[in-house]
């Protein structure tokens, strides 16, 4: 058995035992974290190999560092520093188990939220890793929630807002929309669910990025229920099914006046399942906390009537100004002139 499978061997055992008393195996440690960092220096030379006791290591130290702050206190910053130097050179996995490292240290407040906020965006985001972009966007997001769960951290949110007012200036299409989709989970969520938020989504409807736009549109017009659209869809399916099931149990078998009844409370049953479901609820506060509707309107439309966009995107502009009219009672004289276009019969 070689030197590096008898120091990784019992990691989990190791691990366990640190945090049931960190000062009995203080040695323990130290000489674990000794040979970590040996093999992390190694990772400069090769960023792009897979190691599957580097990674261990790692994941040890990282769940271990909260029982050795001082021995510890530079390993936050050794992550950091690899993954802004090699962060699109870096083996998938490896850079994937730093990047949890971090988070882990961050869960137990070993790590400044903004400082690793910036390192996402700035650097990881250049990364064409799709599991990596939704790992970080799910950490931000419960991050965040967890910062306000007893009380609004106010400071924290301005502050948090402010960069992601920025990022959504930048010109990297995946950093602005993975920023967009942030601040409308969080709206939705009601954590952020205040006029400089809205603000900040509304000014996406004029994203050069056309996902950007599209998406910052739909959210003005609540059009978030793909997924529950899709359960719908779903359930829809099963009720068919139901439906079925009960028509065909009624022609399998003996015909008789008990069964037909049967078979009729069975299908009203149903019926009245299907119009207990639950109805929509649109919401449209956001609308309510523009800070100038009139001049949003008028940049719309103006965007609308300048636009070569596809006919959908088009249609998204026509519904956003329609609500924003009626809901402010906008005066907006030349869109319905433009609209007439749309009425024609070959529309």
């Amino acid at each position: 058995m070689s030197a590096n499978d008898r120091l990784t061997r019992s990691l989990p055992h190791l691990q366990n035992l640190i945090k049931r008393d960190p000062d009995a195996y203080s040695e323990d440690f130290k000489l674990q974290y000794l040979h970590f960092e040996s093999q992390f220096m190694e990772l400069t030379a090769k960023p792009d190999t897979w190691n599957k006791s580097l990674a261990e290591n790692i994941s040890f130290v990282s769940q271990v560092a909260h029982c050795y702050p001082e021995e510890c206190k530079g390993l936050s910053q050794m992550f950091m520093d690899v993954l802004r130097l090699y962060s699109t050179i870096l083996n998938n996995d490896i850079r994937l188990v730093i990047v949890r490292a971090l988070m882990l240290m961050r869960n137990r407040g070993l790590i400044d939220c903004i400082s690793l906020c910036e390192l996402f965006f700035l650097r990881l985001l250049q990364c064409q890793d799709r599991l990596l972009r939704v790992t970080i966007q799910a950490h931000i997001i419960n991050d965040i929630k967890k910062q306000n769960e007893k009380h609004k951290n106010h400071k924290l949110n301005s502050t948090l807002q402010n960069f992601m007012c920025t990022i959504i200036k930048e010109s990297n299409a995946i950093a602005v929309k993975m920023a967009l989709d942030i601040m409308i989970d969080l709206y939705r969520k009601n954590i952020w669910n205040d006029a400089k938020t809205a603000n900040i989504i509304g000014s996406t409807c004029f994203s050069k990025i056309t996902k950007v736009q599209v998406a910052a549109l739909n959210f003005f017009l609540c059009n978030n229920q793909n997924k529950d659209n899709d359960k719908d869809s779903d359930s829809d399916d099963d009720e068919k099914l139901t439906k079925k099931d009960i028509l065909l149990g009624h022609r399998v078998g003996k015909k008789s006046a008990k069964r037909k009844k049967k078979t009729e409370r069975a299908l009203r049953a149903l019926e009245k399942q299907k119009k207990k479901k639950k109805v929509e609820i649109f919401d449209y506060s956001a609308l309510h906390l523009l800070y100038d509707p009139q001049d949003f309107a008028e940049r719309l439309f103006h965007q609308l009537e300048t636009s070569n966009e596809r006919f959908e995107v088009k249609l998204l502009h026509q519904d956003l100004l329609s609500r924003l009219i009626g809901l402010h009672q906008l005066l907006l004289l030349n869109f319905y002139p433009y609209l007439q276009r749309y009425l024609q019969p070959h529309r």
